[in-house]
């Protein structure tokens, strides 16, 4: 009991004794005229522990020591540093004094290649454009990096075996030059092998039919990561694992077996039979957007599939159904059967559309669309003033791109699309139409600046503008087309000044903008264009400034944009939510 008193008494005292803390010491450097030595001293002496006393010889021992290797990362050998400490123990300053002196160069870059590397082009250019260079200053961060470059490339293109035969920096201080040895053997270079289905699935023909290479081609990480995104692009599977069998094939393997054949293992979870999405969006345009689709991305051992989708606002209700049909594979080389019914109900047009369309699909190698197709069009409804009704049969061809980077908020992109189509009374249609169209938008990034530029021109061909149905006429203004203006208010009008639209459309926009933080953009304006009869009017123009949000959910803008041409409203806001390609 005395023991266990003795021992509590202590535990209490303790308690109340104060223990002595930490210094709170800073860092007061002077004389580095190199920014980058400057930051890289700061990064070096921040991972020092903090002292209880930094006026204390193995202290400054320590800042010294690690102040010099700092310098030396950068080349600086001749480094000379003197310290003080100012300010009392609570509150501490090492002065730290620095005299750089001369900088180490590379006076001599001994850099050899050898193995099957030596013929390939990939190699060849990273050596005329090595980082590393006789006479630059000596910078063993950089030194990494560029000897990391060859291992890196080497892996990329299944030289799996590489190694640095010798990889060295050798410095002499007395004249301040530097020898860099970098000898690299890059061995063989792999091929691809067969693959192998380590999970069963019933879509292996088309998993074959989407590979750009063969058993035999030589290794390139570039094709895999592709065959990886077109069997995401399928729909057909859940989660795809591609794992190339590298470990038991290079090295000591290929010296016993001499085969260079890497098999690729592929492990995949096929889709759930059904799968339901929905969404909301919001554009100025438009309003409030609902969508709702349901796919059945396997319907049987063909690889057919089938989607609807339902989209409604205020002023517009669609509902599509899409059968798709593989042929050589479901991504380049397919049939699709579309059926569609569209309301519309907006400024001066009140609609229904009724579709069927039967349409062949082609990914070219230039990864452009081409789709062969033949539509039924019945539309029927108001224009302006005028009640019309047409059935047409369009045979038509297109050709589409879309390529983008950074996901929902692409920082570098583009769309194209181009069509061609046509109707005549002597092919079963109401009336004889004939329509071209071309469509482009790019967004471009460098730094902190963003580019986005936009055009749209299109022509219609028939006996008067009420043989056209209305969704095939041109209108423009809007989020998408010429803001500070009415979603589609740009058109000819009749004589009581109700729209009507235009045989022809010339649209563009430029926009620049500017990151202010890491999710927001300062965004300028000025969209310009017309759709019209016979460009008798002047062009309408709007411009105007913007704020973006990079958002979780894509990209979210706000413009406020001022019309220059007769218009009712001064100015207008344009609110739009979703992706820009």
């Amino acid at each position: 009991m005395n023991k266990l008193f003795k021992t509590l008494l202590c535990s209490l005292i303790l308690t109340f004794i104060p223990l002595k803390a930490n210094a709170e010491v800073s860092f007061d450097i002077s004389g580095v005229g190199n920014d980058k030595a400057l930051d890289n001293l700061n990064v070096f002496l921040k991972a020092l522990s903090q002292p209880t006393d930094a006026d204390n010889e193995s202290y400054l021992i320590e800042v010294k020591e690690t102040s010099k290797q700092s310098l030396i990362a950068l080349g600086y050998y001749q480094a000379r540093i003197t310290t003080t400490v100012k300010g009392e123990p609570d509150n501490q300053v090492v002065q730290i004094k620095v005299n750089l002196g001369a900088r180490t160069s590379i006076s001599k870059l001994d850099l050899r290649l050898t193995g099957e590397a030596l013929q390939d082009k990939n190699f060849q250019k990273l050596l005329v454009d090595f980082p590393i260079q006789e006479g630059q200053s000596l910078d063993h961060g950089v030194y990494e990096s560029a000897k990391n470059s060859l291992i890196s490339l080497a892996q990329h293109y299944g030289y799996f075996d590489a190694k640095y035969t010798k990889a060295t920096v050798e410095v002499t201080q007395k004249n301040n030059q530097a020898t860099v040895n970098l000898w690299f053997d890059s061995g063989i270079r792999y091929q691809f092998g067969e693959i192998i289905f380590d999970t069963h699935t019933p879509a292996d023909q088309f998993v074959h039919s989407l590979r750009r290479f063969e058993a035999g081609d030589a290794y390139d990480t570039d094709k895999l990561n592709e065959f990886n995104q077109d069997l995401k692009e399928t729909g057909y599977f859940n989660s795809i694992t591609i794992l190339p069998a590298i470990a038991s094939t290079t090295g000591d393997h290929y010296k016993e077996n001499k085969e260079r054949k890497i098999p690729l293992h592929l492990i995949t979870y096929m889709r759930p039979q059904d799968s339901f999405n929905t969404g909301l969006g919001y554009s100025t345009d438009e309003g409030v957007r609902g969508k709702f689709r349901w796919t059945r991305p396997w319907i049987n051992h063909y690889g057919h599939s089938i989607e609807t989708n339902f989209v409604a606002s205020t002023y517009k209700q669609e509902a599509t159904l899409t059968y798709q049909i593989p042929m050589e594979d479901p991504l380049y080389n397919y049939f699709s059967f579309q059926s569609g019914y569209k309301n519309l109900d907006q400024n001066d047009t009140n609609t229904e559309q009724y579709i069927t369309s039967v349409n062949r699909h082609w990914r070219l190698d230039n990864d452009w669309l081409r789709t062969l197709y033949i539509r039924y069009d019945n539309e029927s409804g108001i224009q302006g003033q005028e009640t019309f009704g047409t059935e047409l049969i369009l045979p038509g061809i297109s050709f589409s791109r879309t390529r983008s980077r950074g996901g929902v908020n692409v920082h570098w992109g583009d769309r194209q699309l181009v069509f061609f189509e046509f109707a005549n009374e002597s092919l079963l249609s109401s009336s004889s139409v004939i329509k071209a169209f071309g469509q482009n938008k790019i967004i471009r990034t460098y730094g902190n600046h963003q580019f986005i530029n936009s055009a749209e021109l299109g022509g219609i061909f028939a006996e008067t503008i009420y043989d056209v149905p209305s969704s095939m006429r041109f209108f423009t203004g809007g989020d998408q087309s010429i803001r500070g203006y009415d979603y589609e208010e740009i058109a000819p009008t009749d004589a009581d000044d109700f729209l009507v639209g235009g045989f022809y459309l010339a649209t563009t926009s430029f926009e620049y903008r500017y990151a202010i933080t890491q999710n927001w953009k300062m965004a300028l304006f000025t969209d310009l264009g017309t759709a019209t009869d016979d460009f008798s009017e002047p062009l309408s123009i709007g411009s105007g400034a913007g704020i973006v949000w990079t958002s979780p959910v894509g990209p979210i803008r706000l413009y406020v944009a001022k019309p220059f041409t007769e218009t009712g409203d001064s100015f207008k806001l344009h609110l739009m939510i979703g992706p820009e390609l």
